[in-house]
């Protein structure tokens, strides 16, 4: 499975296509980062790319920004800049007294100053780019808390006690290292995680858990990363059946991406498990909602405005393995879960994940649960998404 994404040939994340109308000489570069995008829209940086340019040339310059198509172009012997986005109906000027200062107010609104317009550019990418840090493909903070929400709900009923009429005695905490890497729409994306949790048993089968992971991602080059903290409260309701409603905020911000964003969601999980002899069997359903807040990240003000509802929805089965394989009791689990959106358009809005995961086990005040797993997930998707994760997880 570690293969799936090999065959995908890099693409650069920003681009710029320059003509000089005069001379008639083109010219294209890549960019990792949206900072190296701006520079080269300046004269020194459009000289770098079309030679024959100069302050007063008739110059247009089709941006790329992570799959966004834009134009930059100047009129012969003007100093004015004129900023296009097609798709959006966006058609802005900047009038410097030089092309020098009107390329310093472009880079200002790009910053932040941009208000409503800008927004509806960041919106635009969520549904664009493939791998938008906020939202729009399954790495994405959106996507990242999503799964955390889902996964404390699926694990609310251990393999020994699948009536949910009691779990175990004592409060514990969860450590792991997760790897993740997707492809879609020609871009790659790595994405390493550190699993946080702390779980107290409140007794009569309530469960609170504290939750803050910590991921860093790399994109064709560019680098950012995320945190969250939530809290979920496993709610026993009848043998075998556990509702699980949750909170969370998180935080994401990439300097090289031009972006950054504070999400709040708010999701209720149910999960009904049974067992028929040695094999255990459960359903995991969740709704989440999930909205993003405006946050300043470096020289950016950013505000993506998204609004939109996850159904996230799952299998498994699973059975005990022999105890000579691992040196002690373990136990086997495969699942595959269903992940949809509503709201806001995003780039992959529905994708499907197939995993399996190996795990110990170890009794706890007369309840046996998984203590230590390490699995792996196969996903696809819209736009041919598809990827795969490693995981590994303690708990003491």
């Amino acid at each position: 499975m570690a293969t799936c994404c090999t065959g995908v040939q890099a693409k650069d994340l920003f681009e710029l296509d320059a003509l000089v109308r005069e001379s008639g000489q083109q010219g294209k570069a890549g960019f990792s980062a949206i900072g190296d995008l701006l520079d080269a829209v300046s004269a020194s940086g459009l000289q770098g790319v079309v030679s024959t340019y100069t302050e007063t040339s008739a110059a247009v310059a089709t941006l790329y920004i992570r799959g966004l198509p834009a134009q930059v172009e100047y009129a012969s012997g003007s100093p004015t800049l004129n900023f296009r986005v097609p798709s959006l109906g966006i058609n802005l000027t900047f009038a410097g007294g030089t092309r020098s200062a009107s390329e310093d107010q472009f880079e200002t609104w790009m910053k932040g100053e941009g208000a409503d317009l800008l927004t509806r550019m960041l919106k635009e990418l969520a549904h664009v780019s493939p791998v938008d840090p906020v939202a729009g493909n399954p790495g994405s903070l959106m996507g990242q808390m999503g799964a955390a929400d889902f996964s404390t709900a699926a694990d609310s009923v251990f393999v020994d006690d699948t009536t949910g009429s009691s779990m175990a005695g004592n409060n514990y905490a969860l450590v792991g290292l997760e790897f993740g890497r997707y492809s879609a729409g020609g871009f790659s994306q790595n994405v390493t995680k550190l699993p946080l949790g702390w779980t107290w048993n409140l007794g009569n089968g309530y469960h609170f858990k504290l939750e803050a992971p910590l991921t860093y991602t790399t994109v064709e080059g560019a680098k950012g990363g995320s945190a969250a903290l939530g809290g979920a409260l496993r709610v026993p309701v009848l043998k075998g059946w556990v509702l699980t409603p949750a909170l969370r905020v998180g935080a994401t911000g990439s300097s090289d991406l031009g972006a950054a964003a504070v999400m709040y969601s708010a999701s209720l999980s149910s999960r009904y498990a049974f067992a028929l002899g040695d094999w255990q069997f459960g359903i995991t359903d969740m709704v989440g909602l999930y909205r993003t807040q405006s946050l300043k990240y470096g020289d950016y003000e950013i505000d993506y405005d998204l609004s939109n509802t996850m159904l996230r929805n799952g299998i498994d089965v699973g059975s005990s393995l022999p105890s000579s394989l691992l040196g002690r009791p373990a136990a086997w689990r495969a699942w595959i879960i269903d992940t949809r959106y509503s709201g806001d358009a995003l780039y992959v809005e529905k994708y499907q994940e197939f995993g399996i995961a190996a795990s110990t086990r170890v009794n706890f005040a007369g309840v046996t649960i998984e203590q230590s797993s390490l699995g792996v997930t196969y996903t696809r998707g819209d736009h041919d998404l598809k990827g795969f994760r490693l995981n590994f997880g303690y708990k003491f």
